[in-house]
């Protein structure tokens, strides 16, 4: 018999389960809240959701490139709705970003409010009218900027997630081009194996070439000077509050998570979708 003043494995795990709840609950608030602060769901839903990727993809091809592309631009769009799942996704990456944030502090209620209006007023920007964006932008971009409004934007990754999401669509723009320039035995023929370490190569390697490497360092000042117009409208006090909380000591471990996780998990759908459409394009 159990001396009353040990505890049984089970009641150990279950004092523990009820000890750490608490934090694990604190764990999955922060992460959500981050979430949120960078527009992650809104995000991969732009760029992932059925027919982005192939919009995407049809972009970055030149002129001559899109009057032929029409075949492969389809075949793309339904291996890629076939490939990413924004829900799953979106759920990886919050898990991801609670672990690395596990320990801690609860979100204030302070920081909670000035989320919810960085929220609110990035989606009334994305509502607005091309015009109305244009005027909001070149209004709060007017304004003098300060070091703590800086600062915060340097903390966040809006950035690194735009250049992830135009290196993805760099990679599929540039496979539809072979496909649709008639290359694509070139591709289909080879194994498995040699096609997966490619692919892994080329987002390995990342954006070289000259005009591509500058479309993306466009691509990720626009996004900073975007979300540099959305601080400035957003109260001092929401802010300060803001900067706080991603400047405690689990905001890096949980930025890191969450670029690294959004990578991951971009690279892996983008690979399956790439495969599928080579795997399927006719090799004559």
């Amino acid at each position: 018999m159990l001396s009353p003043n040990r505890l049984s494995p089970f009641r150990f795990s279950l004092l523990l389960l009820l000890f750490l709840a608490p934090l694990m609950g604190w764990a999955q608030n922060r992460a959500e809240a981050l979430l949120q602060f960078e527009g992650v769901q809104a995000r991969y839903q732009a760029s992932y959701a059925p027919g982005a990727v192939a919009r995407g993809a049809k972009e970055l091809l030149d002129p001559d490139d899109q009057a032929i592309a029409d075949k492969a631009l389809k075949a793309l769009d339904t291996a890629a709705t076939r490939a990413f799942n924004t829900a799953a996704s979106v759920s990886a990456i919050q898990q991801e970003v609670a672990s690395a944030g596990n320990g801690g502090a609860a979100l204030s209620p302070q920081v909670q409010a000035a989320v919810a209006r960085f929220v609110k007023l990035r989606t009334d920007y994305t509502a607005m009218s091309e015009a109305g964006r244009a005027e909001f932008f070149n209004r709060e971009r007017a304004k003098p900027a300060d070091p703590v409004r800086t600062e915060l934007l340097e903390r966040m990754a809006v950035a690194d997630v735009r250049e992830i999401d135009f290196s993805s669509q760099l990679l599929m723009s540039a496979v539809v081009k072979q496909l649709a320039r008639g290359n694509g035995g070139q591709l289909s023929s080879l194994p498995d194996r040699t096609l997966d370490m490619a692919l892994d190569t080329l987002w390995s390697r990342g954006v070289t070439s000259t005009r591509p490497r500058n479309l993306m360092l466009v691509a990720r000042e626009f996004e900073k000077q975007i979300t540099q117009a959305l601080l400035a409208a957003l109260p001092d006090a929401d802010v300060a509050a803001l900067l706080a909380w991603r400047n405690d000591p689990q905001a890096a471990a949980e930025r890191e998570a969450l670029v690294g996780t959004y990578r991951a998990e971009v690279k892996g759908s983008g690979g399956v979708a790439l495969r599928t459409l080579v795997r399927a394009w006719p090799r004559s």
